[in-house]
């Protein structure tokens, strides 16, 4: 289904407002949605995958400090935390400068949304970070720059302290991946010609997931009523959405 930049970002904070999200995170969500769309990674499904486990089965994000400085923590030990806030929270880190030399890990219900997070930071304050996300078999990596990403996986080999299927570890500098080649999966150019593709024709994205986004959307709404119109509902003069 054929979705323009803005169409689709007002539908997925929409989504996330509908499903109790605050409208702060909500924005967050619709960037991050946008910009893995805009690269062809269904963020429409990501935000869905997301919204669902909200805020039930997700956990919020403690700062704690340690020898090493600052890092983060889901607040329900053994549970994922909700990607809703485990972007912002490494994007405030890096943002203040204190990822750990060690990198900082978080087990994450749906890494991309935290890589579009991560990637859009490091765009907005010109800085460079490396992403690793853990799946199972393989690692990808992904190293954010401004106005580019690049996107490769590696071969994991199987070990007693295997990560996590759905931890992320962010670092200020390229992690050492050993003797492994990197698999190219996102390249710099690549990126380029998707982002330019994009404004030029707008985003195919899941029919099936746009539409589970509409129902959440759908939950802002009020009847039209004399009395919904007495509370403040309809459009005013300076209302353009």
């Amino acid at each position: 289904m054929r979705q323009s930049l803005g169409e689709l970002y007002s539908t997925v904070r929409k989504a996330a407002v509908g499903r109790g999200v605050p409208h702060g995170i909500a924005e967050d969500l619709a960037d991050a949605v946008c910009w893995l769309d805009s690269l062809s990674l269904d963020g429409v499904s990501c935000a869905v995958d997301c919204l669902s486990q909200w805020p039930s089965n997700t956990s919020a994000i403690q700062l704690q400090h340690s020898e090493s400085g600052l890092v983060l923590e889901t607040a329900k030990p053994d549970t994922a935390a909700s990607a809703l806030f485990a972007g912002p929270a490494l994007g405030d880190l890096l943002q203040a400068g204190a990822v750990p030399d060690t990198g900082s890990s978080l087990s994450v219900d749906v890494p991309l949304l935290v890589l579009a997070a991560v990637a859009q930071t490091c765009d907005r304050l010109n800085r460079r970070a490396w992403l690793m996300i853990h799946l199972q078999g393989q690692i990808a990596i992904a190293d954010c720059s401004q106005e580019t990403c690049q996107l490769g996986t590696v071969s994991q080999q199987k070990s007693v302290t295997a990560h996590k299927a759905s931890e992320v570890t962010l670092w200020l500098s390229q992690p050492d991946q050993g003797r492994r080649t990197l698999n190219c999966l996102l390249s710099k150019e690549e990126f380029s010609r998707c982002r330019s593709r994009t404004l030029a024709e707008g985003l195919e994205v899941c029919g099936r997931s746009l539409k589970q986004l509409e129902a959440w959307a759908a939950l802002t709404l009020v009847a039209e009523s004399d009395r919904s119109r007495e509370s403040g509902a309809g459009a005013g003069l300076l209302d353009n959405d």
